[in-house]
């Protein structure tokens, strides 16, 4: 029978019993069998002679199950880049999670498809010659708890060369609240938009049709628009636990309000190695166009 010990036993099952059933004492065992007082003692004081795990009783996990789910959906179906997993994970669930840490988990759970990882950001971006101001919109409906105001509709838009992020939460979604939303986001990006890309057709609508309020909207502006390559189907994501309970930092807020305080706090305090360790707000204002 193959018997399996510690790395560092001084000591046989054989032997440990000989030690729980002799009347000799400890230290005549001791140096009878060339070990410690201590480990003479140690299993004098046990009932068995098996080496116990050494694994923790109580292992702390850092991530609930709820939160480890959303972190998957968002890498998997948003491929969300890392640095803005980490503040939703830092800033959000307000889990001390470092970037190294994240990007191992991250790995686990699936790469950023091949479109993705061929998007230039930061000083990559500039050295190909693309400069800060145009904007990627996204759509995303999301199923809450009733206590959280149930069907929710997030709207968010990214600068594409700094990473600079807009996004609010609406209880409904329709062409001109995208138009009303855009405004916003204008007044609060550090330079100007020369193009827009967006990813649904129903509620963005087409690049080619200028009968809807978004295209009409950029027409006026002087506005690029177009339409992403691989558009992506409308997907629900559908929460079972309190947003409280997801992200510990909206317990007196509404999501709307985390999703603002987390862009505001990626846009003016997080920087970032890609953008010269400088924040996405200070690498747009430093490359306005010319």
């Amino acid at each position: 029978m193959e018997i399996k010990l510690h790395a560092n036993a001084t000591t046989t099952p054989r032997v440990r019993r000989y030690i729980q059933k002799s009347d000799k004492s400890d230290r005549v065992l001791a140096q009878e069998l060339g070990i410690s007082v201590a480990t003479v003692r140690r299993w004098r004081q046990r009932q068995d002679v098996t080496d116990r795990h050494t694994k923790p009783k109580n292992v702390r996990k850092v991530l609930t199950d709820e939160q480890s789910q959303l972190i998957n959906w968002l890498r998997q179906k948003l491929q969300l880049p890392l640095d803005e997993m980490l503040v939703i994970v830092n800033q959000g669930m307000l889990q001390p999670i470092s970037r190294a840490g994240l990007d191992r988990y991250l790995r686990g759970v699936g790469q950023r498809s091949e479109d993705e990882n061929k998007i230039l950001r930061g000083k990559k971006a500039l050295k190909a010659g693309e400069l800060p101001g145009n904007l990627s919109l996204f759509y995303q409906r999301v199923s809450l708890l009733a206590e959280d105001g149930g069907e929710q509709h997030i709207l968010w838009a990214q600068e594409q060369v700094s990473g600079w992020l807009s996004a609010r939460a609406f209880a409904g979604a329709s062409p001109m609240l995208v138009v009303n939303w855009l405004k916003e986001v204008f007044q609060l990006c550090p330079g100007d938009i020369q193009s827009i890309e967006t990813e649904n057709k129903k509620l963005f609508g087409n690049s080619e049709s200028e009968t809807y309020p978004l295209q009409q909207w950029c027409i006026a502006q002087g506005v690029t628009l177009r339409q992403a390559p691989s558009p992506q189907m409308e997907l629900v994501l559908r929460l079972d636990v309190s947003l409280a309970e997801l992200l510990p930092v909206a317990k007196n807020g509404s999501l709307d309000a985390i999703l603002q305080a987390i862009c505001a706090s990626f846009n003016e305090q997080w920087p970032q190695k890609k953008l010269g360790d400088q924040t996405p707000s200070a690498f747009w204002l430093q490359h306005l166009p010319s």
